[in-house]
């Protein structure tokens, strides 16, 4: 008998290590695929897509006559806020992942753009016009509470949480061209961070809360870069004869997937941090832009 119940034991013992590897290689082929959404005018008209990072399993999320544009992920992956003017000027919504129920949440006759959503999930900014000029402003994600938190009479435009929702980068001319500058997220203690005379935009925070991704003039096409919070290590990333913009890091902070004309027309590629590993991820005749990357 006891035999016999050591056999089972082992038995037992072998099957569960089989199932507890099986599942983690499941888990571990699996957890470097994530969702990246963006905009594309691939059926005629701007509308928001998603596709996963290793270009499989693309899918139409909007179809509407209007423009959409702009759309990123809330931090569960479940919504997405994105930029309409299917109503007649540019407003913030926010639909579910698959395009149902979408709500104007700003609903305002000035020109609301560029919604990014903190990682807290609590606040959502954006740039407006709604006071002259554009300015950066939060909101509940529900649309109440906008408070403005620029006011420099410049253009402040794209805003990029930082991780720990504490802070915002943003692209503004407060001092001639464009560069990335960040600020407390009450609009406090703005600082410059890229080099002038040239064009910085487009900003993304890394998820280890050290970098900031962005697009930059400085050899007279817009390559990616990438720059510490206090100015210094600035990495180019990208280049190519063509332009490349609005990069999105993963994250995990591994990978950045931007926009590139490189190969004729405007196209999702990815790459890692450091700039190696340049992939195409979408493949169509159109125009792709915009991406977020999500869980």
């Amino acid at each position: 008998m006891k035999l016999l119940f050591n056999i089972f034991k082992s038995l037992f013992l072998a099957g569960l290590s089989l199932v507890i590897l099986t599942s983690c290689s499941k888990f571990q082929n699996s957890s470097g695929i994530h969702s990246i959404v963006f905009t594309s005018n691939m059926n005629g008209n701007w509308d928001i897509y998603t596709i996963l990072s290793d270009g499989s399993n693309q899918k139409r999320v909007t179809q509407d006559e209007g423009i959409d544009a702009n759309p990123v992920w809330s931090l569960d992956g479940k919504k997405i806020a994105f930029q309409s003017d299917r109503e007649g000027n540019p407003d913030i919504y926010i639909m579910n992942a698959d395009g149902t129920n979408p709500v104007n949440i700003t609903n305002n006759s000035s020109n609301d753009m560029m919604p990014a959503w903190s990682p807290n999930g609590k606040l959502i900014a954006f740039q407006s016009d709604r006071s002259g000029n554009f300015e950066i402003y939060t909101m509940d994600t529900n649309g109440n509470g906008v408070t403005k938190i620029t006011d420099s009479g410049a253009e402040d435009t794209n805003p990029s949480w930082s991780p720990d929702s504490k802070q915002i980068a943003f692209q503004s001319r407060r001092e001639g061209n464009d560069r990335i500058y960040i600020m407390n997220a009450d609009g406090t203690d703005v600082k410059a961070v890229t080099p002038g005379p040239y064009i910085s935009e487009t900003p993304s925070w890394s998820p280890d809360g050290d970098k900031i991704a962005f697009s930059y003039f400085g050899d007279g096409i817009f390559e990616i870069y990438t720059i510490n919070l206090d100015g210094t290590g600035m990495l180019r990333l990208t280049s190519t004869s063509n332009g490349e913009g609005t990069p999105s890091w993963s994250r995990d902070g591994k990978m950045i997937v931007f926009t590139s004309s490189r190969d004729g027309n405007w196209q999702l590629y990815t790459m890692t941090s450091d700039g190696s590993d340049q992939k195409r991820l979408t493949n169509d005749s159109a125009s792709d832009g915009e991406p977020n990357w999500g869980p």
